[in-house]
């Protein structure tokens, strides 16, 4: 089910945004033509939710923290 693969790959580590960046930039780079949308998708996340995030999420050297504006 999606949501279980959803969910392992957020027990990886990575956050909410991570994961749909991922998983876009997976789909466009493995998607075969003639194949369905979804099972493309399935194949991404379940690589996302079996294999260590690299580092600490997407730009690992960045540790900006935020000041409030105002």
């Amino acid at each position: 089910m999606r949501s279980d693969q959803i969910h392992r790959a957020l027990a990886q580590g990575m956050n909410r945004f991570e994961v749909c960046q991922l998983v876009s930039k997976g789909v466009k780079a493995t998607h075969k033509t003639g194949s369905r949308f979804e099972d493309s998708i399935n194949d991404v996340l379940q690589y996302l939710g079996t294999h260590d995030a690299p580092g600490k999420g997407l730009h690992p050297g960045v540790s900006k923290s935020l000041r409030p504006a105002a």
